[in-house]
């Protein structure tokens, strides 16, 4: 029997081209897609497209969908690849008895308590957390585990909304305006951040590989570099492997791609401890998803797609051996919207670095670019993780961008050293 498959899309790149790796003919392929979705969509192959103003609207998603289902036939699975689309997914498949993930396995994903009860339930260590949906129990987590702590929403991403709360003071001045509906606070946990990706298949670890962190997603949301650097340690990588099986088994992802955070923290003992931080069951961001294909052979969106529907991906254990690959995103700058005058592209000039993604002259950066609008990112393969850490360290040297306010004529310089006012300092 062939299947048909709705697909919940929000993306605008390539990622979006789901003909690439889906048989259109062989299956049914419907969407509900954004304004700025629809474009890299099939819809010569496609079933049917419908844009919807916000995906985030459950009840417009739903009443969609039973528009579908009356013209078309029950659907056999829904996919949704974005973080932001799980819930509608779950919302689907348990209103219309689709199998898959429904609302309460999503909760597993995306709820950060739910995720780290559960994960803690199984014996891992997480950082001690609480709901905190109201100021008097903020302040409560504050009395009881100090100063600093963390306040951030149960199911964001992008570091959206997260704020490391360090003094009463502070914490007094965030009250005055926080949303506190869907938050919670958990422990400041002092250590190496580390983000392990891979594919789950059938309840088994097909491939993954562990990343150092230079800084954290909060770091870059506030105005600071980002790198990430591919372990080449194979005692590390054993351990931290094994810590990853035993999160998805936990949360039970069984047919998945994840994107894993976790600290690595200095014991007592001498061996280092791991801290979960928080999990996704999606393809990582940033340039994860980049230098796996191009380094790795390995298609993170493709694999999601493929497991969800029941597939086998073509995809090999991870060779540490092999290259170790790593990327660099550089903010945005300081004042913002700034308008871009000039940037210096650093291929060729530095080893180990392979690709480079540079906003052109004119570009407007409006601060809301996230992980995917940026000042500059870089994209490192090389033999050893030492040689791409010092890739890295050129290439902030090296790196310099021009601009000027967007409400301002003077163009401003910003280099990794810069000294002008209103220079974005990026070393």
């Amino acid at each position: 029997m062939n299947r048909h498959v709705l697909i919940l899309n929000r993306w605008t790149n390539s990622f979006a081209e789901y003909h690439r790796y889906l048989d259109h003919t062989t299956d049914r392929i419907a969407y509900l897609t954004t304004p700025a979705g629809r474009a890299p969509l099939d819809a010569e192959q496609a079933e049917e497209i419908r844009v919807l103003p916000d995906l985030s609207d459950t009840d417009a998603v739903l009443a969609e969908t039973a528009e579908l289902i009356d013209r078309y036939g029950p659907f056999t699975h829904v996919l949704a690849l974005s973080e932001f689309d799980l819930e509608p997914a779950g919302e689907i498949r348990r209103r219309f008895s689709v199998p898959g993930r429904g609302p309460g396995e999503v909760a597993a994903v995306r709820d950060k308590v739910v995720m780290k009860g559960l994960v803690a339930a199984a014996g891992l260590r997480v950082p001690a957390f609480r709901e905190t949906p109201a100021a008097s129990l903020v302040r409560e987590f504050a009395d009881d585990h100090g100063y600093p702590f963390v306040l951030k929403p149960r199911a964001g991403a992008d570091s959206q909304g997260v704020h490391v709360v360090r003094s009463a003071g502070e914490l007094d001045a965030l009250l005055t305006t926080a949303d506190l509906a869907d938050a919670q606070c958990e422990e400041y946990v002092d250590g190496v951040l580390y983000q392990i990706d891979g594919v789950v298949r059938g309840g088994r670890l097909l491939t993954s590989r562990a990343w150092r962190c230079g800084g954290s997603c909060l770091d870059f949301a506030t105005g600071t570099a980002f790198s990430s650097v591919a372990n080449d340690d194979p005692v590390f990588e054993a351990r931290v492997t094994a810590f990853a099986e035993r999160v998805c088994a936990a949360l039970d992802l069984t047919d998945d791609v994840f994107h894993l955070e976790v600290f690595r923290t200095p014991s007592a003992d001498g061996e280092d401890g791991l801290v979960f931080l928080e999990i996704g069951a999606r393809a990582g961001g940033g340039q994860v998803r980049f230098v796996w294909e191009e380094v790795y052979g390995v298609d993170l969106v493709a694999a999601s797609a493929r497991v969800q529907l029941g597939e086998d991906p073509a995809v090999a254990p991870m060779d540490l051996a092999g290259p170790v690959a790593g990327y660099l995103m550089m903010p945005e700058p300081p004042v913002r919207p700034a308008v871009v005058d000039a940037v210096t592209s650093l291929v060729g000039t530095v080893p180990a670095l392979y690709a480079e993604t540079l906003p052109p002259p004119g570009t407007v950066l409006s601060g809301n670019g996230g992980a995917v609008h940026t000042a500059g990112t870089f994209r490192f393969r090389a033999r050893s993780s030492a040689q791409v850490d010092e890739a890295i360290r050129r290439t902030l040297d090296a790196y310099r961008l021009d601009w000027h306010p967007l409400d301002e004529r003077q163009p401003v310089g910003a280099g990794a050293r810069g000294v002008p006012e209103g220079s974005d300092d990026l070393g």
